[in-house]
C-alpha cells in the first residue's frame, strides 16, 4: 500500500503552524510551500483593471523569505517554495491545493474558515486539511502522544492509509475509534510496526473524538458531507485539542 505524499500547503500564521508544516514535509519527504495571503488596496490602473501596488508586493515577498529562511535552519535540505497572494487566505490555499495531487493544507486553530475550506477541499480536489492547535503541555488524554482516526462502516481507507502512513513517521501507536465494523487487516499488515489500539464508540462521534484527541499526536478524521453532518456543532475548532486532519 504504497501512498504518494503530495507537497504541505501552509498558510502563514504563526511560528508553530509553519513549523509542524515544516516537520510534516520533512517527514514526507515532501515540497513545504509557503502562502502569505495580504490584503491590498484597490488600484485601479491605466486601464481601469484591478491592480497591486509594486511595494505591497514587495513587503509582501520579504515576509515569505523571512519565514523560508527560518525553515532552513531547522531543515536544511526541505525543498521549499513560496507564493503571496493579494487576496483571501481560503483562495489561495485552494488555488494551491488544485495544483498538485494530494497536497496537505496546513492552517491555524481559529481561522473562521475551517469549515468551508474544508468542504471545498474534500468537493474539488484531493488535497487534505491540517488544523494545527497545539495542547497545553499540562494536558492528557486516552491516546496522549498517539495517532487518533475515527473510522464507521463504510469505506475510510484515506482516513486509515494517513493515519497509519502518520502513526509510522511519528514512530507511535495508533487508536482506531470504530462506530461499526471496519476491516484494518490489510493496514495493520502493511503497517506491522504500528501498535493499534481499536476502541468502539458506544456516545455520539464527537465526545469520543474529543476525549482522545487530547495531547493526541494527531487526529485523523473524514472530511466528506457525511461526517460534517453527523458531528453537527462539533466543529473542527471544539475538536482541535491538537493537531487535527480533514481527509
Amino acid at each position: 500500500m504504497k501512498q504518494y505524499y503530495g507537497p504541505v500547503v501552509v498558510l502563514l500564521d504563526s511560528q508553530d503552524t509553519l513549523e509542524w508544516a515544516a516537520a510534516e514535509a520533512a517527514a514526507r519527504s515532501a515540497e513545504l510551500r509557503i502562502v502569505h495571503a495580504f490584503r491590498w488596496p484597490h488600484l485601479l490602473d491605466l486601464f481601469g483593471e484591478l491592480t497591486v501596488d509594486e511595494r505591497d508586493l514587495e513587503a509582501a515577498g520579504e515576509v515569505v523569505d523571512e519565514a523560508a529562511g527560518h525553515v532552513r535552519q531547522i531543515f536544511p535540505s526541505l525543498r521549499i517554495s513560496t507564493t503571496v497572494f493579494p487576496g483571501r487566505p481560503a483562495t489561495a490555499l485552494l488555488n494551491e491545493a488544485r495544483e498538485s495531487t494530494g497536497a496537505l493544507v496546513v492552517i491555524e486553530h481559529g481561522r473562521s474558515f475551517e469549515r468551508s475550506l474544508a468542504r471545498r477541499l474534500a468537493r474539488r480536489t484531493t488535497g487534505s486539511l491540517a488544523v494545527v492547535g497545539l495542547t497545553a503541555d499540562h494536558a492528557a488524554g486516552p491516546s496522549t502522544g498517539r495517532v487518533v482516526v475515527a473510522v464507521d462502516g463504510h469505506d475510510r481507507s484515506d482516513a486509515l492509509g494517513f493515519a497509519f502512513g502518520a502513526a509510522r513517521r511519528r514512530g507511535t501507536g495508533l487508536t482506531i475509534l470504530q462506530t461499526g465494523p471496519a476491516d484494518v487487516t490489510a493496514w495493520q499488515t502493511a503497517y506491522p510496526e504500528v501498535d493499534v489500539r481499536r476502541s468502539a464508540v458506544t456516545g455520539t462521534v464527537a465526545s469520543a473524538v474529543l476525549a482522545e484527541s487530547a495531547a493526541a499526536a494527531l487526529t485523523v478524521l473524514t472530511a466528506d458531507r457525511t461526517w460534517l453532518q453527523q458531528t453537527g456543532n462539533a466543529t473542527v475548532g471544539r475538536l482541535a485539542r491538537g493537531p487535527v486532519v480533514l481527509v
